[in-house]
């Protein structure tokens, strides 16, 4: 295969191309600034033993790269340059944007020149934007082109100019271009997964704060959205070209098969469970309140209505290259409601990634898995708790295949829409566990257990050993059944109040009992609409008798074992469930949080892990 060089591998969607080549095994040749940094990002992406990326050190805005001698000799032997490099930052200024795209791209060029001049650069790869005026190879019509950039913000001008600047250096020195325009790019197909919070992350941002009402653009208007898993490979596919061409490529849906605005921002609405917009504004009003003060105090940035269009791209030469290499581009309403819930929880928290765990989808849930070949073990969070805060229990599991869903509508995973917040959750867990190859170890953590119990009875054969923490079998206090008022405190809950709140609801003995990392996750937990309004709902039916009905005396005794914090205080277990087998620890309601390893301990003994 070709050997290629790559900038921008270290970005949103270079690491991803990395990822995909390296799975392809194609040589590639990546351009880094700190090669400390680009192994810690081999170590992220499993790449830390692949031989078939190699970094080199330098900066897309000095001259000739800022290459060595050296390196600059392997590079010249590329056959194919793949330029992604530049951020992902709509907020630029006119001199930043100048010099990491304009100035770049005349350095590349530079580059290209000197390989095509030396023996012959096969293909020239560069990804731009689909807002670029020049959509195609004619530049007979330039001038007007450019002048058509002056009403954009600096990051798109200079990312434009460096579009013409490479489109007129490949017809100079006669080598093939391909401009790739992605849209909005969001995260994987699969999971939704999308760690830019730039794009899409602006809009989910602002609705989540209320302030899409009135919807940019309304219905004639569209945001044309691409995963990034489908850039990649499309990406990986033309850089396999044997004979390629000069072509401009769109990697977008069609405006017909995509939302318009009015039904994006519903969607996000809907998401994360605030209002739905009532109306439109136009474009160029909203581009004027967001220019004044008063957009000022409103956080959000003039220049993100640059990627709201009405505008449809021509899609043929993509599809020409997406059918010949069967891929896909399709952007579905289910991964969608994932995307927006990832990115709520992104712009909620400021620890996302966990060592050892990576992202996926268990049914219709967002899980941590640390892909063990064990047997599966479910770990089901209580309330005011997620998949992150069980982690430091879960790494005890050392030979197990560990999973930590969040559940429908907390942490990372959207809301199940059924009309009963504790059924949707069971009926999740049910589909998500049927659908597993093997029969399964659940542990569940306060209401949790009260899930996992659930779960059990409706399908025994596929729990092959159930372990319940601190079961909530009983009514919650009363206190929480008015859904607004526990939705307004929670809105409102400071970490101080917080803390008292633990202490007195006897989950903690001391405030020296609880993990800072803890306290962290719930508060910034609550920062998320979504989240206190799906809680919220949560504890109200948790006063309710009827979201308790059991029958433990059918359950096989075998298999169900009862780990009981002896400082719990606002929770009892009832006599009907003491006759199965019963161990205690002597903390709180939050011991599996508190007391991580003796919790472990103890499970492992008896669920025999």
């Amino acid at each position: 295969m070709a050997h290629l060089f790559v900038t921008g591998g270290t970005g949103f969607i270079g690491q991803r191309l990395l990822q995909t080549l390296a799975q392809t095994k194609q040589h590639a040749t990546v351009l880094v600034r700190s090669l400390s940094k680009y192994e810690q990002l081999l170590d992220k992406l499993n790449l830390r033993h692949n031989e078939f990326i190699k970094p080199v050190c330098g900066d897309l805005t000095q001259p000739l790269l800022g290459l060595n001698k050296e390196d600059l000799a392997r590079v010249k032997t590329a056959e194919v340059m793949i330029h992604a490099g530049g951020p992902m930052d709509i907020r630029l200024s006119a001199e930043q944007a100048k010099r990491v795209f304009l100035q770049a791209s005349q350095h590349m060029a530079e580059i290209a020149s000197l390989i095509h001049a030396e023996t012959t650069l096969r293909h020239f790869i560069h990804l731009v934007g689909f807002k670029s005026p020049f959509r195609n190879e004619d530049l007979s019509q330039k001038e007007q082109a450019i002048a058509s950039l002056s009403h954009e913000p600096p990051y798109e001008q200079a990312k434009f100019h460096a579009d013409l600047h490479m489109r007129e250096q490949s017809v100079k020195h006669g080598y093939p271009l391909s401009v790739v325009h992605p849209g909005v790019v969001i995260g994987d197909s699969a999971t939704g997964e999308t760690e830019q919070l730039g794009g899409l992350g602006l809009l989910v941002e602002a609705t989540r704060r209320k302030l899409m009402a009135l919807v940019p653009g309304g219905e004639k208007y569209w945001l044309p959205l691409f995963h990034l898993d489908h850039a990649a490979a499309f990406i990986a596919a033309l850089a396999q070209e044997e004979h390629p061409v000069s072509q401009t490529y769109y990697l977008l849906q069609a405006k017909e098969d995509s939302p318009n605005m009015m039904g994006l921002i519903t969607t996000m609405a809907k998401e994360l469970r605030v209002a739905k917009p009532v109306g439109a504004l136009p474009l160029g009003i909203l581009s004027k309140v967001l220019s004044s003060p008063l957009g000022g105090k409103l956080g959000i940035p003039q220049e993100s209505l640059s990627f709201v269009v009405n505008d449809s791209y021509s899609l043929e030469s993509a599809r020409h290259i997406q059918q010949k290499y069967a891929l896909d581009y399709t952007v579905t309403p289910s991964t969608l409601r994932h995307t927006i819930a990832d990115l709520d929880f992104r712009l909620s928290h400021s620890v996302t990634t966990h060592k050892g765990y990576n992202q996926g989808k268990l049914g219709n849930m967002t899980a941590l898995r640390n892909n063990n070949s064990g047997n599966p073990v479910l770990f089901i969070p209580g309330t005011f708790s997620g998949a992150d805060c069980l982690i430091p229990l879960a790494n005890h599991f050392h030979n197990a295949d560990i999973w930590l869903p969040d559940l429908p509508g907390l942490g990372r995973s959207p809301y199940h829409h059924k009309s009963n917040v504790i059924d949707g959750h069971a009926e999740t867990l049910i589909e998500a566990i049927a659908a597993m190859d093997t029969p399964v170890t659940l542990i569940g953590h306060s209401y949790g257990a009260l899930l996992a119990a659930k779960v059990m009875e409706a399908m025994p054969d596929r729990i092959q050993a159930l372990g319940l923490l601190q079961p909530v079998f009983h009514p919650a206090p009363s206190m929480y059944k008015q859904r607004w008022l526990t939705e307004m405190a929670l809105s409102r809950m400071s970490e101080t109040a917080l803390i008292k709140s633990l202490i007195k609801q006897s989950c903690f003995q001391s405030e020296a009992q609880i993990p800072a990392e803890y306290i962290r996750y719930v508060q910034e937990e609550l920062r998320s609409p979504r989240v206190r309004k799906t809680l919220a709902e949560l504890l109200r039916e948790l006063t309710r008798p009827q979201s308790f009905q059991l029958a433990p005396e059918q359950w096989d005794e075998k298999k169900v074992h009862i780990l009981w914090g002896e400082q719990e205080r606002n929770y009892e277990l009832p006599d009907r469930y003491r006759h199965l087998k019963l161990g205690s620890l002597p903390y709180g309601h939050h011991f599996p949080i508190s007391h991580p390893e003796q919790t472990a301990q103890l499970l492992r003994q008896r669920l025999e892990l």
